[in-house]
Formats: C-alpha cells, sequence, structure tokens
C-alpha cells in the first residue's frame, strides 16, 4: 500500500474505508484513492496579484462557497466551537454543510443550535460575509494590501476598499499547516498533479517507487536509475518526523521516506509545478495527499509547446477570456494568469451566439453537479449549465478532430461595433472587463490546469 493509500487511512480512519475505495468494497490493504482536496459544494480560488509591467503572480489559494464567494475565520471562535450566533450570525452566515456531509482530514463538523452543521477547516468555522458584494472580492483587496499594489487597481472589485474587520480574517488554503514535516520538504497544492503532494524546499514535485524492496528499505537500484531518479537525501542527524523516517541506503546514504516509502525527485521536473515523472513507469507516482475534483473524463495531459493542459476523452479544452493586455505574451509558460474575478464577470458570456456556439461547445455540466474545488458550475443564457475552472467558462473546439489537437489556440472572436444595441452593449462590456485598448472580443486559450 503506497503512501496515497495510507494517507487515506490517515485522513478517514479505518471504518470509512469503503468510502473512498476504488471498487465497491474494500479491506485492508486495498488501493484506495486519495480524499478529496476539498468537501463538495466548496471550491478552491487563486488569489492573483495583476501588474502592469510583468506577469500576474498568484499570491496564495484561498477556500470559498460554492459561487467563490470569500470565507471567512473569526478570532473569537474556539477550535471547533462558532461563538458566532444570533445578530453575528445574520452579518456573517455560517457555512453550513449538506446532510449526510462527513468529515475528514482538515475539514471537521461544528454542530450549531439550530441542529445544523456548520464546516470548519483546520477546525476553525467557516463563514461568509454579507457585505462582500462580488465573489471574492475582500480576499483580492487584502492579498493587493499586502503586496501593497493597491495603486494598480483597474476595478472596483480590486479597489482595496472592503476589507474584514477586526477580529476576521480570510480563510486561506494551508494544507501543509498541519503536517509534521522535515526540514526541505514541503506541502503544496500543485496543479499538474491536481492534488496536494509533497515537494522538496525549492517546491519540485516528489516522487515515490513500489519496486525493489531491499532489507534495508525500499531503493531505486536499477542500472541507471539515480540519474533519472535522485533520493531525497536526509542529514546524517536527521530523526524521523511524524510520517517520515529515515532509511539507509545500499551505499551507506539516508534518504527520507514518507509511510515507509523513499522519496526521489525526477531529473525532468525543471521547475517548480513540473509533474513529468507521474506517466514514466507504473512503479513510480507522485505522493498524492489529497485529489483535487475534476468533472467525469477530464484529465491532464502534455502538449507539445504548451505543457500541461485540460482535456475531455482527450480532447484539448479552452476557456475564453476578454481582450487585455498581457506582460510578454500569452504563449509562453505562466504568462497567461488570468484573475478570477474576470471569468466570473464573464460567466457563460464568452460565447453565446449561434455561430460562436458552432465552433465553440460548453463543457456540460449535469443536472446533479455542484461545484468542487477548482471547478464551478454556471448557468448559460439558454438555462443549460456548464462547467467553469478557475473562474472561466470550459469549451472544447468543433475544428480539433482528434484527441491531442489544440487547433483553437490563440484565435480570436471579436466583438461587433455596427450591430444591434446588444452587440454594441456587449463590446463595451468586455472591453471594460478586459480594460482593452483597441479592441473588444474573445481571445481562446488552452486550459491549463
Amino acid at each position: 500500500m503506497g503512501p496515497r493509500c495510507r494517507r487515506c487511512v490517515a485522513a478517514y480512519g479505518v471504518a470509512a474505508l469503503v468510502a473512498v475505495a476504488i471498487g465497491p468494497s474494500a479491506a485492508l490493504g486495498e488501493e484506495l484513492v486519495a480524499p478529496p482536496t476539498v468537501p463538495p459544494g466548496l471550491t478552491l480560488v487563486e488569489v492573483v496579484r495583476e501588474l502592469e509591467f510583468s506577469i500576474a503572480l498568484v499570491l496564495w489559494n484561498r477556500i470559498g462557497d460554492s459561487d467563490g464567494r470569500t470565507l471567512f475565520i473569526s478570532e473569537g471562535d474556539r477550535p471547533g466551537i462558532s461563538n458566532c450566533l444570533d445578530d453575528c450570525a445574520e452579518e456573517f452566515p455560517p457555512l453550513l454543510a449538506a446532510p449526510g456531509a462527513k468529515a475528514f482530514g482538515d475539514w471537521s463538523l461544528v454542530p450549531r443550535a439550530s441542529g445544523e452543521r456548520q464546516w470548519a477547516y483546520q477546525s476553525h468555522p467557516l463563514y461568509t460575509w454579507s457585505q462582500e458584494e462580488e465573489p471574492g472580492e475582500v480576499a483580492t483587496n487584502v492579498g493587493l494590501t499586502e503586496t501593497a499594489n493597491q495603486k494598480l487597481a483597474q476595478n472596483a472589485t480590486m479597489a482595496g476598499s472592503l476589507m474584514p474587520p477586526d477580529g476576521w480574517r480570510v480563510a486561506r488554503f494551508e494544507p501543509g499547516a498541519t503536517m509534521a514535516v522535515p526540514d526541505g520538504i514541503d506541502v503544496r497544492l500543485v496543479s499538474s498533479a491536481q492534488g496536494v503532494v509533497l515537494t522538496d524546499f525549492a517546491g519540485h514535485t516528489l516522487y515515490a517507487f513500489d519496486g525493489d524492496v531491499a532489507e534495508d528499505g525500499q531503493t531505486c537500484s536499477d542500472a541507471g536509475c539515480e540519474i533519472e531518479w535522485s533520493p531525497v537525501l536526509a542529514p546524517a542527524l536527521a530523526l524521523d518526523v511524524g510520517d517520515f523516517s529515515v532509511v539507509t541506503r545500499p551505499d551507506g546514504s539516508r534518504q527520507w521516506a514518507y509511510l515507509g516509502q523513499p522519496l526521489y525527485r525526477y531529473s525532468r521536473d525543471l521547475l517548480p509545478g513540473d509533474v513529468h515523472g507521474r506517466a514514466v513507469d507504473d512503479r513510480w507516482h507522485v505522493t498524492l495527499l489529497t485529489q483535487n475534483f475534476r468533472p467525469p473524463d477530464v484529465a491532464v495531459h502534455a502538449l507539445e509547446g504548451y505543457g500541461d493542459v485540460l482535456s475531455v476523452d482527450g480532447m484539448t479544452l479552452y476557456t475564453g477570456s476578454p481582450f487585455m493586455k498581457v506582460w510578454g505574451g500569452r504563449n509562453l509558460r505562466d504568462t497567461y494568469k488570468k484573475a478570477y474575478f474576470r471569468g466570473k464577470k464573464l460567466g457563460a458570456d464568452a460565447c453565446v451566439d449561434d455561430a460562436c456556439l458552432e465552433a465553440w461547445r460548453p463543457l456540460e455540466a449535469p443536472a446533479d453537479a455542484v461545484s468542487h474545488g477548482f471547478w464551478e458550475v454556471i448557468t448559460r443564457p439558454d438555462g443549460t449549465r456548464q462547467w467553469a475552472y478557475k473562474g472561466f467558462g470550459v469549451y472544447t473546439y468543433a475544428g480539433d478532430t482528434a484527441p491531442g489537437q489544440n487547433r483553437g489556440q490563440a484565435t480570436y472572436t471579436f466583438a461587433s461595433l455596427e450591430g444591434n444595441p446588444e452587440e454594441l452593449a456587449r463590446a463595451l462590456f468586455l472591453a471594460e472587463l478586459g480594460n482593452a485598448q483597441g479592441g473588444a472580443g474573445i481571445y481562446w486559450n488552452v486550459a491549463k490546469p
């Protein structure tokens, strides 16, 4: 049983094994999936700082409700106990859990006097705020204030005016806060891994090996193995920390192991966030601690020239965003970071008329779908439901006729400036949303994880 499986046991408890098993039933020791990163109905949102003369920066991740609104923690609460009642609860409504919801990992349930239960993250009860009008504006304002860049705001949502009152703070997603880790090892949310993983101090993804079990521990001993897979070495005086232990390698060096499996870096992961070792060999796997939600048949695959992208049944997925100035271009690695609030305001309006819908096909969300993690459910003008990722509606492209194609990449849909009043209003809306100078319309880009 690898680290992912044992982590499930630690997070859910032995009694809950059946709920997270891949098969219809499970006994201790059978293969399990990693627990979810957040409960269904809760979202994850990147807090992005847009810069005028550089690429946008992701400052941190936060937790949101089903509509992506900022969630808050009260300093007046005790761990696992909500003291926000009556008038307080009217201004800061508690984040209520659905009937039948179950606690796991960092997520617990707090009973309220009404008989309902409230979600708590790392023992902190969670709330929304009645004064937040646009989803996420308070969290964005906090991020801008922390980085002293309010003057760069292009929109009232980012003006820094609405801040949490005294005694309240934004609920940030910090998966490593409750986990004991050795120096040099970190816990991070890695988009290409679609979950929370172990990394080294520089943010490089760590892997575990399922083969070659030796008496002195599990080792990568194939000829040339250590050229591709570098062991995560432990200092000579290192001691076990939590679920991490030190194993001795055949050459006498010491190596960190997680839940008994030694840890490695993959040589072709050149930058933090790379997960190129995920499909090299079935014996190797990412140290996935939690797993992000994805709609059915959605996966991450490498697209030559563009890195990792999202796909459904192998067909590349795209998002449309309003024309905007982008420093460094749109095709370089990580240069096209889009602020969540732009996608939320755009909603399903990236593609609405019949001509556009012939080329761009919304990724449909089923009737029972709920927002979960980075995926949200939005309603289209015709009443159908569509998946959105990190705030932006997701589409396939009719011009892609085979898996792996990306013929829709870097294409433009220009807004009409000579049409009826509705078309002119849409052009003005897109120009204002993108802060475009010299045109209005939609730019189509491969959906990056």
